[in-house]
């Protein structure tokens, strides 16, 4: 069980899927290259999430949630934030209120519903940062207090049906067995 209070009551509303003990030491692993790289200190509640949970999902792909570091670069904290700060500045700086600048913001998942998620980087104490939410679309850029587990534990608790996490290796695996990760059933079925 999880020593962070926080992750220790995201627990009570979303188990950690079957592949998450094999796959989340190998995720939280890239945290401290992502740190290098990023020059920050990542939230602990992400930290300890990391080594619970690692990467993936909740509830199918409704709400993705990005490793530390990636070689690869693709879904990882680095590589996200990395490529938000190229595109910024034709994409997304006008949808940014005043004082937030693109460099203010780490993101670390999106939402089916194109809700870009980050960290609003407000000082040096990343476990007081708040989370972020980008509409795409140009909606609302809306500030959740609380730090990364609460707004997790908080978007869980508000859906409509229970939900449930699946590590990336899992979702990887059900495809490679010709199943749709969502249902767990043949595709088409």
């Amino acid at each position: 069980m999880s020593s962070h209070p926080g992750v220790r009551a995201l627990l009570g509303v979303l188990a950690p899927c079957r592949r998450s003990s094999e796959g989340a030491p190998l995720d939280v692993a890239g945290a401290a290259e992502a740190e290098r790289r990023l020059g920050i200190r990542l939230p602990s509640d992400y930290i300890a999430f990391m080594e619970t949970y690692g990467a993936g999902s909740i509830g199918g792909d409704s709400l993705l949630i990005a490793a530390p570091y990636s070689a690869s670069g693709g879904n990882s904290v680095v590589g996200m934030a990395e490529l938000f700060w190229e595109q910024a500045p034709e994409h997304y700086s006008h949808l940014l209120p005043a004082g937030v600048s693109a460099d203010m913001l780490i993101r670390w998942g999106f939402t089916e519903d194109c809700a870009h998620l980050f960290w609003l980087m407000t000082g040096e104490d990343s476990d007081a940062w708040p989370i972020v939410e980008l509409q795409e679309d140009g909606g609302p850029f809306t500030v959740h207090g609380g730090g990364f587990a609460d707004y997790l534990r908080a978007w869980c608790t508000t859906a409509a049906e229970t939900l449930e996490f699946m590590h990336w290796r899992e979702h990887d695996h059900l495809v490679e067995q010709g199943l749709n990760p969502s249902t767990g059933l043949p595709w088409g079925v």
